[in-house]
């Protein structure tokens, strides 16, 4: 059995990879039920969305990997040692992986490079979807902002770093870590710079073929594999992009949602999407092994915080 432990809002990200694994034993399980269990039963379980967690909740969480881990079941993702965003993106500029650099807006930061934007340190959205050309502009922003009455104790401010394909039209590529295996996910174009979603229509023939071969070849995997080391994550997709030729790593996402959405007018780059979603989905269905039982130890101090939280498991199919 295989346990995703995540959390009650954000179950949905694993719905169609379990589904395609077709009837293997996995689970999706949140924190408020995993903090309730006097034992699990589980040959490997995965800590997700981590950063979603209160304090509180994520001092639950890395007692109960080790519990897990000392009893002998396969865990991924240490609640406690993984890298957040702002974190991580210091460690991997320090580690030359990065040219750009993150700040804490509480800091009032003044960058090295323009243009910057602003971020929430623990949300995946883009609220403050701009880009700040200057340091003027980046002062009178964060003005603005606490004049609105929104805290920057959350907010990262951070350079700008993907260049364009062409034009106006930028790029993001990920790549997926489920253990020891890294796995090219399908790129996305999009005509802002805060890429998310990709738009349709942008790219032409010749671009679903390079990206076709770019998916089967992998080529950022030994890079990528380096940021995951420093990020301490096992498990997770990180988003990327084209700092003037350079890599530039954004974001290591513990929860992505696995599944794709696919053009139908390039026949080789959607059977490269589909080879790399069957790679992900055969590389969890890998993490799989020999069920063993852990009685889990709860520590009434930080328990009776959690008491009016609702737990609940979601059984996939």
């Amino acid at each position: 059995m295989i346990l995703f432990v995540t959390t009650a809002d954000h179950t949905y990200t694993l719905t169609e990879a379990l589904r395609l694994a077709r009837g293997r034993p996995a689970r999706v399980v949140t924190y408020d039920w995993l903090f309730r269990q006097s034992a699990i039963r589980a040959a490997c379980v995965v800590f997700t969305d981590f950063d979603r967690l209160r304090h509180y909740e994520l001092a639950a969480a890395g007692r109960s990997y080790r519990q897990i881990r000392d009893a002998g079941i396969r865990v991924l993702n240490d609640p406690a040692r993984a890298r957040q965003r702002y974190d991580l993106l210091h460690h991997l500029h320090a580690a030359g992986l990065n040219r750009f650099r993150a700040y804490r807006a509480t800091s009032r930061p003044e960058p090295e490079r323009f243009p910057v934007f602003i971020k929430s340190e623990t949300d995946h959205g883009q609220d403050f979807d701009f880009l700040i050309a200057d340091q003027t502009e980046l002062d009178r922003t964060l003005d603005r902002i606490q004049a609105d009455g929104i805290s920057l104790r959350n907010l990262l401010v951070i350079e700008f770093a993907n260049t364009p394909l062409r034009d106006t039209i930028y790029q993001r590529r990920t790549v997926y870590r489920i253990g020891d295996t890294l796995i090219a996910g399908n790129p996305v174009g999009e005509d802002s710079p805060f890429v998310k979603y990709g738009t349709p229509g942008l790219t032409s023939d010749e671009e679903f073929d390079a990206l076709a071969e770019w998916m089967r070849a992998n080529p950022d995997a030994e890079t990528l594999k380096r940021a995951f080391e420093i990020a301490r994550i096992d498990y997770g997709r990180a988003d990327y992009g084209n700092d003037d030729g350079s890599i530039a790593i954004y974001e290591i996402n513990t929860n992505p949602k696995i599944g794709t959405r696919l053009p139908d007018k390039h026949a080789d780059f959607l059977r490269a999407s589909q080879e790399s979603l069957q790679a992900v989905i055969d590389a969890i269905v890998a993490l799989d092994g020999e069920d063993r039982t852990v009685r889990l130890r709860h520590d009434k101090k930080w328990f009776s915080r959690l008491r009016f939280r609702a737990g609940f498991f979601l059984k996939m199919p």
